[in-house]
């Protein structure tokens, strides 16, 4: 499946990840309070080349790690 720009149709699309100075991370709610070190995952993304714009959001690791 051709990915496609929801904002300017474009097909000039990029993958890439998401990253601050300390990174950017999905860290779900629902873990014990105890939990000294919190599961987390990178945060996957797709970026239009024409336009600029970022869409696509998805975890980096498999959802079922950060529950499990």
């Amino acid at each position: 499946m051709e990915r496609k720009c929801p904002v300017c149709g474009s097909t000039e699309i990029i993958t890439g990840t998401l990253l601050s100075t300390g990174g950017v991370v999905f860290t779900p709610e629902d873990q014990p309070v105890t939990r000294i070190i919190k599961k987390s995952s990178y945060i996957k993304a797709l970026a239009c080349k024409k336009c600029g714009e970022v869409f696509g959001f998805k975890l980096a690791d498999i959802p079922t790690k950060l529950t499990d």
